[in-house]
């Protein structure tokens, strides 16, 4: 079982409101996209096995929010947070960042999901 990423995302009103349902996984949106939006990928992860039957997969994602404003960045990464929060741990931010072709901003976070098996 993959970490419920669009479920959350879509579950938070705020989120909603800000991107609508333009979350995409696998780290890229469709050319065009309209902004803002998230992206999300699995970078990383490994199977926690216990003897006592505790056995758990851990999943390392990277989320990355995108948008024209710097303010819009910034409100985006804040909710984004507030709706993984409760499902996994934040353990990184990756990036804060204005890129110089696209002059697009992204916040870039990284969120330990501990999914019992």
């Amino acid at each position: 079982m993959l970490p419920p990423v669009y479920p959350l995302l879509m579950g938070s009103p705020t989120v909603q409101a800000l991107i609508g349902d333009r979350a995409y996984r696998h780290g890229s949106a469709p050319q065009g996209v309209v902004r803002p939006y998230v992206t999300w990928t699995a970078p990383g992860g490994f199977a926690e096995n216990a003897f006592d039957g505790a056995a758990a997969d851990v999943f390392r994602l990277q989320v990355d929010c995108w948008a024209d404003a710097d303010d819009t960045i910034e409100v985006l990464a804040s909710a984004v947070r507030a709706a993984i929060e409760p499902a996994a741990h934040l353990v990184a931010y990756i990036a804060d960042e204005r890129n110089f072709e696209t002059r697009r901003y992204r916040i870039g976070m990284a969120f330990d999901f501990i999914l019992a098996r």
